[in-house]
């Protein structure tokens, strides 16, 4: 009901007031537990809740394990090495994005194979959470088009293709991601959308680590947020998931499904709680704001006895949806979907906010299940 939204809207807009990004107060971003993936959330999480800083300790050698494993996992990360901090996002994005990144996550930076998870969050919370990153922002900053032709002369000279892609310019090249700071790059095609048009050119003045410091003056720091701001961009064209392959026609048992799919992708959400540190995951004991569903992928009992409803009652995953497709595989197939910008509704994709399998790793989890899922 209206009356009953601008309510919420204005007790939200109240708790919001005076918050700042470094203290982050909305219990909403506990909630959705920011600081599984992001520094600059305010207060640390206990380490099984901190997915990426987790993996960094792993690739540093710091994690307190065996060095064969650490060796193993080592070789075996490739999502969620690093993650872009939310410290200072309020004096360079739009809150406006944010708000539509939270309800529509879109791929930012092309080099990281992760994106931002869907989260089950409505419009009245993204905006709280968004107010809460961004309470305020600088003035709109106009551009000539004389800046933009002299700041697309420096953006070549500076080489800023060698880690950006800006796809739809002119510019845009394909980028060879060689380092964790150069997956950090965002597609500066969504830098017109996600920041502060009056930020942009002091961001560029003090850039994050992350950046090299070029040292601009003031006017050629103008110059290149006037080019990335308004030079032409052709529309994407339009992407399509990967073709679905056939089912198998030899046999497939669970130790070569478990081997080259749940234990290399799912586990790591889908386990008993003595997996990692006594957190069974997001899709085991629940985070991110997602109630525990109890789905226990290592094991062929575990994977054969379901999930948890809405209502907390067991259901097979292997159950077929309304449309003849099995629960597990809908999920695993609507992630593909994601990524080619067509979610599923009602269906959240699999892996969570992790790269799609591959539609040979898709066709041996359908041949499976189709043969009856033998041990």
């Amino acid at each position: 009901m209206p009356g009953l939204r601008l309510a919420r809207l204005a007790l939200i807009a109240a708790v919001f007031e005076v918050a700042r990004p470094a203290a982050f107060a909305s219990p909403l971003i506990a909630r959705f537990e920011c600081a599984r993936c992001h520094d600059g959330v305010g207060r640390t999480p206990p380490p099984e809740k901190r997915c990426v800083a987790c993996h960094r300790d792993v690739i540093a050698g710091r994690f307190r394990a065996a060095p064969a494993a650490l060796a193993r996992w080592r070789s075996q990360l490739v999502s969620l090495r690093v993650a872009p901090s939310l410290a200072g996002v309020d004096r360079r994005l739009r809150a406006d994005w944010v708000e539509a990144f939270l309800l529509a996550p879109e791929d930012v930076r092309p080099g990281l194979p992760a994106t931002m998870p869907r989260f089950t969050l409505d419009e009245a919370e993204a905006e709280a959470i968004a107010r809460a990153l961004v309470p305020r922002e600088a003035p709109p900053a106009q551009f000539s088009d004389e800046e933009a032709r002299r700041g697309e002369t420096l953006y070549r000279r500076l080489d800023c293709g060698r880690c950006h892609r800006f796809r739809g310019a002119a510019v845009d090249r394909p980028v060879a991601v060689a380092t964790d700071e150069m997956a950090l790059a965002p597609d500066l095609a969504v830098t017109r959308r996600r920041f502060q048009s009056g930020a942009l050119a002091g961001f560029l003045l003090e850039p994050p680590p992350t950046m090299p410091r070029f040292r601009l003056r003031a006017e050629e720091a103008n110059a290149l947020a006037a080019f990335v701001m308004t030079t032409p961009l052709a529309s994407p064209a339009p992407s399509q998931p990967p073709a679905r392959l056939p089912p198998l026609a030899r046999p497939v048992g669970w130790d070569e499904v478990a081997t080259r799919v749940f234990r290399r992708v799912c586990w790591h959400c889908h386990a008993q709680p003595d997996y990692a540190r006594g957190d069974g995951g997001v899709g085991m004991t629940g985070g991110f704001g997602f109630a525990p569903r109890g789905l226990d992928l290592s094991s062929y009992g575990g994977a054969n006895s379901g999930s948890l409803d809405d209502q907390g009652h067991r259901r097979s995953v292997f159950a077929r949806l309304p449309d003849g497709t099995p629960r597990l595989l809908a999920h695993i197939l609507a992630r593909q979907a994601e990524e080619a910008g067509r979610p599923v509704p009602g269906i959240r994709g699999m892996p969570l906010g992790l790269p799609a399998l591959t539609p040979e790793e898709i066709q041996l989890v359908e041949s499976w299940i189709l043969q009856g899922r033998p041990r």
